[in-house]
């Protein structure tokens, strides 16, 4: 009888394309502080430098350990070459677009550091709060993927023993950043239980951090912070270096919001951007009813809204110009969400620290024909408005009003089917 044997094609998952290619350059955004971090990783063919593969990852160092995972094979003469060479770099714009990050090379010992640290919460043991079996499946096939490309370094001799976990974090991070941004990524790192990051910004013991009772509640989100420095008088150990800050914080944890007071020490080092946390006092730690949170999180919004004409399709429409050029588009209950985010992460560098201030604004495409422009800030609006004037839609739509509302309503439009504006907002005609 003969034997059988499958031989994987190259459009399986299973087949090794790592072999017939040399690893050439490693990208990444530099955004580890906010616990995520894209990579672009390009291999090159050695006989035909124009035959490329790439891989676009995207690593979270909260939950999931990996969110995306894109392979793309350009191969000169197939029909699909350009297009894919334009997919990839589309998708790897939209990476540094959303994470308000520059981009930097990398080593590759670097790299599989990086992808090694954060592919420990990757696992199916890892308790989550929220998952599903397609997110599992994806996980799985990621995996194997990566497991493969890292096989394939591993027996060229390329692995991660030549760089530390500090190492790597310091490369895809900010250098020279403020004391306000010091604490506040310090904060997101230890409530979110990303010990390395919380400890590659403090001079706390590790296992200090880890027994926090800021990290005693599973992983939080850092939804607001104001920080206040404290005079040296009232400082019981002021020196040289030492500064002290109080902290007023709102948490989102598992179990709902908290509310926060503390005390934080930083050493600001004896060169720029080299502030470390060296200690912590905690005040109190409060669980929030539902009132008491969206008081401390709401925001007033600036809304503009606009109405097509009645035979007129956005959809049909390329992507309109200006700041909505670079938006990311996700549909939702009522149409499509366009979130235009900020180009950098400066947000972080304020006493007043609020979470979605990475976010320039927002535009609902919605149901009811209608464009919803929404920005918590009225410089921002103003600037969505005047690229409205110049975007492929003007010709096709009219102003209904511009409004200034103090209890929120946004979130409501984009997940309600069906409703309009005027539904909840009484318009004079």
């Amino acid at each position: 009888m003969t034997e059988l044997k499958v031989i994987e094609g190259r459009q399986s998952s299973l087949y090794n394309h790592f072999k017939e290619y040399e690893l050439t350059s490693c990208r990444a955004t530099v955004s580890r502080l906010m616990g995520v971090l894209a990579i672009k990783l390009t291999w090159q063919d050695a006989v035909d430098a124009r035959r490329r593969f790439y891989q676009i990852i995207h690593l979270d160092y909260s939950e999931y350990g990996i969110d995306e995972y894109l392979e793309f094979e350009c191969i000169p003469g197939e029909p699909d070459y350009s297009e894919l060479r334009s997919l990839t770099q589309e998708h790897w714009n939209h990476f540094i677009n959303v994470l308000g990050s520059a981009a930097v090379n990398i080593s590759a010992p670097c790299m599989l550091r990086l992808l090694e640290s954060a592919l420990v919460l990757a696992g199916d043991d890892v308790d989550r709060e929220y998952d599903t079996a397609e997110n599992v499946e994806f996980r799985s096939y990621a995996l194997r993927r990566l497991g493969m490309m890292c096989d394939v370094l591993g027996e060229r001799g390329i692995t991660a023993d030549s760089c530390s976990e500090s190492e790597a974090i310091e490369a895809v991070s900010e250098s020279g950043i403020g004391q306000y941004a010091s604490i506040n990524y310090f904060l997101m790192r230890l409530l979110d239980r990303d010990f390395p990051a919380a400890s590659y910004l403090s001079r706390i013991p590790l296992d200090a951090l880890k027994s926090s009772p800021l990290a005693s509640h599973g992983s939080q989100s850092l939804m607001r912070n104001s920080i206040a420095r404290v005079a040296e008088r009232d400082n019981p150990r002021y020196g040289d270096r030492l500064r002290m800050y109080n902290c007023r914080m709102t948490t989102l944890a598992p179990a709902g919001y908290y509310h926060v007071t503390l005390s934080i020490w930083l050493d600001r080092g004896r060169g720029a951007g080299d502030a470390k946390v060296s200690d912590i006092d905690i005040g109190s730690m409060t669980l929030l009813s539902d009132y008491e949170a969206a008081i401390q999180v709401a925001q007033s919004e600036y809304i503009s809204v606009f109405e097509f004409d009645e035979d007129y399709m956005p959809e049909d429409d390329p992507v309109i110009s200006g700041l909505l050029a670079r938006a990311d588009h996700t549909p939702c209950q009522n149409g499509i969400l366009c979130t235009i985010y900020n180009e950098t992460n400066n947000h972080v560098e304020k006493a007043e620290f609020r979470l979605n201030d990475d976010v320039s604004g927002y535009a609902l495409l919605s149901s009811r024909n209608e464009l919803i422009l929404m920005s918590p800030e009225f410089s921002k609006i103003t600037a969505l408005d005047d690229a409205m004037a110049f975007s492929t839609y003007s010709p096709h739509i009219r102003v209904k009003g511009r409004f200034n509302m103090e209890n929120p309503i946004f979130h409501a439009l984009c997940h309600t089917p069906g409703l309009s504006f005027d539904d909840l907002v009484e318009t004079e005609d």
